[in-house]
């Protein structure tokens, strides 16, 4: 496994050890954290630390106490250090920092003054949530985390006060029912544990104050990396992934905390692979700030863990070592490996978790573990398994993509002007819209039929979408007598080369779902819808964005390990790519796409063994204003605003008998 990091690590391009280098050599690199930014961090770590100590309840297990008291003062620091006063609290200048600190801890409905947004980012969020599963975790909680102590009146005092101080009301005597034992057996053990807490006081083991305050200082050194980068560059956006910018000391230290951890908790040979994987996996989504792990950082872990087993398994074998040896020896230099891993390619890593959290979101996990496991026998039994399964893959709901928390959002969801604000702020964005231009170029744009010429430019762009908008050829089908004549070519529908083999529906006209009835007056588009489609285009168009959602769904459930999926290439075109549709109450942006499935390996003369059809479709709801006979259209914002619907149908196939 070295070998395969080895080799994985000078695979890598070149600027990632120059960025290494860069990083650890120089003190102008914001990333790198100077005497003051570390004491700084160390100052918040161990006011928590002898906070939480302090104040826990010792009659309660420690995974309990990590959710109900360590929880809100790490959310305390955690806000503190991104976005409040960091020197007014560690400087100790008068501003009593260390007391202040203590009084919000204690208040668990403090409001926040820190000048920061009303909820932490969603992969902040995420890295708390790891912060504290991984504190969970770092005692195991079992038969042998008991102390048996008998309820004398002083303990039964504490143990009340302690919960009168948490809850503020009162909790019994503390007094055992006659007749019942307080000798706790590890056969009744369950059975004692349920019982009211009055009548027996278990005092459980609780984590080390030499292992908390280490766990808290690479946090809050995390954190402080990130406001160092921000305060740098304070028009960038939170930079969450900052293990790139961590020392050899800091690996170290992680590297030690598992070992330690794992020490601790592993008794038997068949609890090694489930703990490691836990405890590897849960410091993974917290350097890299993530939510959820991809299955390349999963496998990674899994043949960590699968070598250290061999080399174990032979070094017992021979009586050659301990257990705390063999972890010193052969787990150290692994996990060291993986983490020079992760700092090395931990953009990739990030985005492959950022995909694997959307498809998790997206896709019900039925309908993902259906489709990775089904074995298909032919094209008809494809065919027949997409069928089936109509209702799902017609109606797969993606969020907008400029939404930052819409998977799991902290503190609840935005309203109308930050939704505009975000929209505008992700278009703004000069490398997606380059992209994003780049991709339209090579699309047939359709409004309401007409073709929308190339641009070069998103004024370009914008200026060619209100020429067709106020054109006459569309007020004319958005007049009355327009609308009639759509409805009569209604009935007269014609397959398009995206139509399924089991009728993908097409829009009828540019007549279906029209209000305000048969009114005479004239249609004109408000010059603001112009802006809005033309972000929306960009955001529709770019395959680095939202573009490639359709991609990524269909290889998720359709790839596997002996196809491939590659986007569908032909130089004749029959339709629109992106079909723009005009009513006098909604926008439809429609995205088509087509997806071959060609085996492995792939030859020049490789075909298709299937093909799939993809439409993403977007609705832009609209709000009729009618002055002076002049209906106005104007966008109309929504809860579902930006909101999408993807559908995925196999291509249209004819069963050719046989020629005998």
């Amino acid at each position: 496994l070295a070998e395969q990091l080895n080799s994985t690590t000078l695979q890598l391009p070149l600027q990632h050890f120059t960025f290494q280098t860069m990083s650890t050599s120089t003190t102008t690199n914001p990333g790198t954290l100077s005497a003051t930014a570390s004491s700084q961090a160390r100052f918040f770590a161990t006011t928590l630390c002898n906070w939480y100590l302090a104040t826990l309840d010792p009659y309660r297990p420690h995974t309990e106490n990590v959710q109900s008291r360590l929880r809100h003062p790490v959310h305390v620091v955690t806000r503190r250090i991104l976005y409040g006063d960091i020197h007014s609290a560690t400087d100790g200048g008068g501003g009593g920092g260390e007391d202040d600190l203590e009084a919000l801890f204690n208040d668990d409905d403090a409001e926040m003054n820190d000048g920061g947004p009303d909820s932490l980012t969603r992969r902040s969020a995420a890295r708390m949530e790891a912060f504290l599963a991984s504190c969970s975790v770092a005692l195991r909680e079992d038969y042998h985390d008991i102390e048996n102590v008998m309820p004398t009146a002083e303990s039964s005092v504490v143990a009340v006060g302690a919960k009168d101080k948490k809850k503020g009301g009162g909790g019994g005597s503390g007094k055992a029912a006659d007749g019942e034992k307080e000798v706790v057996t590890v056969t009744s053990r369950a059975r004692t544990l349920s019982m009211n807490s009055t009548k027996a006081h278990h005092a459980y083991r609780q984590i080390d104050h030499g292992d908390l305050l280490l766990r808290l200082e690479l946090y809050c050194r995390t954190l402080r990396r990130i406001r160092s980068l921000s305060d740098a560059n304070p028009n960038n956006p939170l930079s969450e992934c900052v293990i790139q910018y961590e020392p050899k000391k800091s690996i170290r230290s992680r590297v030690r905390l598992i070992v330690q951890t794992y020490l601790r908790n592993v008794d038997c040979v068949r609890d090694v692979h489930k703990t490691l994987m836990n405890l590897i996996l849960r410091a993974t989504l917290e350097v890299l700030a993530v939510e959820v792990w991809c299955e390349e950082v999963k496998s990674t872990v899994d043949r960590i863990i699968s070598e250290y087993e061999h080399k174990v398994s032979f070094a017992s074998l021979a009586f050659l070592s301990s257990p705390d040896n063999s972890a010193e020896t052969h787990l150290a230099p692994l996990l060291t490996k993986y983490f020079e891993y992760l700092q090395m390619d931990w953009q990739t890593l990030v985005s492959k978790c950022e995909l694997e959290r959307m498809l998790r979101t997206v896709l019900d996990d039925d309908l993902r573990h259906f489709f990775k496991d089904a074995v298909f026998h032919s094209v008809g039994h494809i065919l027949d398994t997409c069928r089936g399964h109509r209702d799902s893959l017609d109606n797969i709901a993606l969020p907008p993509p400029w939404k930052e928390g819409v998977f799991g959002m902290v503190g609840g969801g935005e309203a109308s002007g930050d939704m505009e604000t975000a929209i505008k702020k992700y278009c703004s964005d000069a490398s997606l819209v380059k992209q994003a231009l780049r991709d339209l170029r090579r699309e047939v744009i359709t409004v309401n039929g007409q073709i929308l010429s190339p641009a070069h430019s998103s004024m370009e762009l914008a200026e060619n979408l209100g020429q067709i908008l106020n054109s006459n050829q569309l007020a004319f089908q958005l007049s009355p007598r327009g609308r009639r004549l759509a409805r009569k070519k209604s009935s007269k529908r014609k397959t398009t080369n995206f139509t399924s083999d089991f009728g993908l529906e097409e829009e009828s006209g540019f007549s279906e779902g029209l209000s305000g009835g048969e009114s005479d007056a004239s249609s004109k588009i408000d010059i603001g819808i112009v802006d809005v489609l033309t972000r929306r285009l960009l955001i529709a168009a770019s395959r680095t964005g939202a573009g490639g959602d359709a991609y990524f769904i269909v290889r998720d459930l359709f790839g596997g390990d002996e196809v491939v999926v590659v986007p569908h290439h032909s130089e004749k075109i029959n339709q629109g790519t992106i079909e723009i549709i005009v009513k006098l109450n909604s926008v439809i942006i429609k995205s088509h796409a087509k997806f071959d499935i060609i085996p492995k390996p792939i030859e020049s003369d490789t075909d298709a063994l299937i093909q799939f059809h993809t439409t993403t479709t977007e609705t832009i709801y609209l709000q009729p204003k009618v002055d002076a006979s002049v209906t106005t259209l104007k966008e109309k914002k929504t809860n579902m605003t930006g909101w999408r619907t993807l559908a995925i149908r196999p291509a249209y196939y004819e069963k050719v008998p046989n020629s005998r």
